[in-house]
């Protein structure tokens, strides 16, 4: 979907983002991340030409994104902001309404994408359609952005700390929003983020930058057991590193299908993560756990000593 080809991009002497390659695969989730600075966010305007760089380029789709109308590419690319951006005086059907409108579309086709999409987002379309803004919570306005970014029906859905404003139960819900609506939609989102764990929550793939740099790309679980240099390492955790290996891990990896019990306890699937399993062990006072495979038809069980072996 996105490749980035040695962008740059300089602010007087200071280089913002620097020699920067990456490609992001159709219908993945990409994660950026690194220290405030390091080029995160820039690296987002320049994609959908917010900002034109000073070299390089940008791919979507295999087209050179400088040769297309800045307004016509913007139009095929959702963005969300951490501020949102509603119009406080607009309805927020005529807010999610805004790029369909400007396409051209029927009232009909945009009255129906309107209330699919509130769906899609988790707001009953007959209470939230015609309310103003100001008369939704934070997380419910973070919901509505999403769902005016996805009004046009883009391939490409870009997000710039999206719920770095949110309480942590709000939060929480919105990424798990996320993850059901890109599973739903096979989108393509790149999202900024500082937090590590919001990015090994959503992201298939995760770049660290760092002054503008690429330090490392890779799946959360490669970054957590294979960090490139110390920046990365405690970028990722540092000591707290193989804590978050366990989210990322799963209970079948670990798993000895040569030994089942048969404990009539319920068991934990296979596709679970070790960190659900390490937790339900504690819950219970127990050290194993009976685990079944369902896609291979098998049981097996996991003890505690398998959970914490590396």
């Amino acid at each position: 979907m996105i490749v980035l080809d040695r962008l740059t991009k300089r602010y007087g002497p200071t280089v913002a983002v620097d020699q920067l390659s990456l490609t992001v695969p159709t219908g993945s989730i990409c994660a950026l991340v690194g220290a405030s600075g390091c080029g995160k966010s820039t690296t987002l305007r320049l994609i959908n030409r917010l900002i034109e760089p000073d070299g390089g380029r940008v791919l979507i789709e295999g087209t050179d994104a400088a040769s297309l109308p800045p307004v016509a590419l913007r139009r095929r690319i959702g963005y969300v902001i951490q501020s949102i951006g509603l119009f406080p005086h607009w309805s927020i059907a005529r807010n999610i309404s805004t790029v369909p409108e400007l396409l051209g579309w029927t009232p009909a086709r945009i009255a129906a994408r309107v209330d699919e999409l509130l769906d899609l987002v988790g707001l009953d379309p007959a209470l939230y359609r015609h309310r103003r803004p100001h008369q939704l919570s934070g997380g419910q306005q973070q919901r509505v952005g999403v769902a005016r970014a996805l009004a046009a029906d883009p391939d490409l859905l870009l997000m710039d700390e999206p719920f770095g404003a949110l309480d942590p139960v709000t939060r929480d819900g919105l990424q798990g929003a996320l993850i059901d609506i890109q599973a739903r939609t096979g989108k393509t989102v790149v999202i900024v983020t500082h937090d590590i764990d919001e990015a090994i929550r959503l992201a298939s793939r995760i770049a660290v930058l760092d002054g503008g740099r690429l330090i490392q790309q890779g799946t959360p679980r490669e970054l957590l057991a294979h960090p490139a240099n110390s920046f990365v390492e405690a970028f990722v955790g540092g000591p707290r590193r193989g804590l978050r290996l366990l989210q990322v891990t799963p209970v079948g990896e670990r798993t000895d299908y040569t030994v089942d019990h048969g404990d009539a306890r319920e068991p934990i699937a296979a596709d679970a993560m070790l960190d659900a399993a390490l937790a339900q062990m504690v819950a219970g006072g127990i050290d194993r756990l009976p685990v079944l495979d369902r896609a291979a038809g098998r049981r097996g069980t996991l003890s505690l000593a398998d959970v914490v072996t590396s």
